[in-house]
């Protein structure tokens, strides 16, 4: 859902200043001091910072409505400043860029980065900033409520995003009529509980990406399977409940079961693993095994952790992973320049110095290189600058391959 900016020109008379708190960032405490009493004679509530440390301290304290931030601040850059912000606080005010450096470069920058709005500092008049101020949270307040706009659909939805099944809340609502039914009609109904063995192996060895790939797969297998008269969803993270609202002998959800247990195991091929994924079963009839949709719950739980105790999770060790270039696939010794670690961290791809950032993880890594993946297929340029972890530097790396949404980078030397 896009925000509507030719709208805004209707919302901005809307918003009254009064009452309102405004911070303003600059190291020239002279200018500083100027503004803030400007802007203090039109009712704003008025906080000064003069570098990131004292602004941190003044958002920690409150967040204000809008923020005034200087482009050069002593050593700082305000480009680079706003972006630790948008890092740290996820509820962040608007940021209007202020600067002496009045080049059309700079403005575009700074509104490819995110920031609202953007003031020279030469000849700047009151009556401009106050109108950027009413803007920029104009601008702001139309972004969050589209954003709660998207949250409350997404809610009432009654599909699970990942699975394509029914969310958690939607099998509830069903659950609950179809048991009324039952108990006017004296008719039973049968759940049966779907668990995939491995997905919790799966995140934590591989980490989620490929366990949302493996659960969206092992989902649409499921999918498949269901009966016009039964509905299915997703009742929790690696769990499924399966409805069967006709038919509920004990011959035929032993066979329902069976089938589910086959249809449900398979090997699939994450990068250089080759994981065998399985299924636990249970079924449970209402009201023999239990006499509320808890009680029902209850019972399927339990019945799912016995045959895990008994018969044990597969370990990540048992899952074969498949020959890597580099790699001799006789003796199993390394042939790189560098041994290779496989890590998962994340990480920013940049290019034209702040202009152009994309997220990635790392793969592998080693002394000389790494292997990225992005989220989906992104052209990249030979040369760029990749920073690992939001505390790392950003370093030269030389692009060797490029496949898809990975992408293997060598390491350049600074001087380069």
């Amino acid at each position: 859902m896009k925000v509507n900016y030719e709208a805004i020109s209707d919302e901005i008379d809307d918003i009254i200043l009064d009452g309102r708190s405004v911070c303003v960032v600059d190291d020239d405490e002279l200018f500083r001091k100027h503004l803030a009493i400007s802007l203090g004679q039109t009712n704003l509530r008025i906080t000064e910072a003069f570098d990131s440390a004292s602004l941190i301290a003044v958002l920690e304290k409150e967040m204000p409505d809008c923020i005034l931030l200087d482009y050069k601040l002593d050593l700082e850059n305000g480009f680079r400043m706003h972006e630790q912000l948008q890092q740290r606080f996820t509820n962040l005010a608007p940021v209007i860029m202020m600067s002496a450096d009045e080049s059309q470069r700079t403005a575009i920058k700074a509104f490819r980065l995110g920031l609202q709005d953007f003031l020279p500092k030469r000849n700047l008049h009151l009556d401009q900033v106050t109108y950027a101020i009413r803007r920029s949270i104009a601008r702001h307040e139309m972004v969050i409520a589209h954003r709660h706009e998207i949250d409350m659909l997404r809610k009432k939805s009654m599909f699970d995003d990942l699975t394509g099944l029914y969310r958690r809340e939607e099998l509830d609502n069903k659950l609950a009529t179809i048991k009324t039914a039952a108990d006017l009609k004296n008719i039973p109904f049968a759940i049966i509980a779907i668990h995939m063995t491995e997905h919790e192996q799966i995140v934590t060895q591989l980490g989620p990406t490929c366990s949302d790939e493996v659960l969206r797969v092992f989902a649409n297998r499921l999918r498949q399977t269901i009966r016009q008269e039964d509905f299915c969803g997703r009742w929790d993270e690696d769990t499924f409940y399966y409805i069967v609202s006709r038919n509920q002998s004990v011959s035929y959800l032993k066979e329902r079961t069976q089938r589910f247990e086959s249809d449900l195991s398979f090997t699939h091929f994450h990068k250089s693993a080759k994981l065998q994924i399985t299924s636990r079963l249970a079924y449970a009839v209402y009201p023999q095994h239990g006499g509320t949709l808890e009680e029902i719950s209850s019972y399927l739980t339990s019945e799912i952790e016995q045959q895990k105790i008994h018969a044990g999770e597969s370990k990540p060790e048992d899952w074969k992973v498949l020959p890597q270039p580099g790699i001799d696939t006789l003796t199993g010794e390394e042939r790189r320049r560098a041994p290779r670690k496989r890590v998962f961290k994340s990480a920013v791809i940049s290019m034209e110095e702040w202009s152009s950032r994309i997220s990635c993880t790392v793969r592998n890594i080693s002394d000389t290189g790494a292997r990225l993946r992005m989220e989906g297929p992104v052209p990249l340029p030979r040369y760029f600058l990749l920073q690992i972890s939001d505390t790392g530097p950003f370093r030269k790396v030389r692009k060797c391959w490029h496949v898809d949404n990975e992408v293997g980078v060598e390491f350049c030397d600074p001087d380069s």
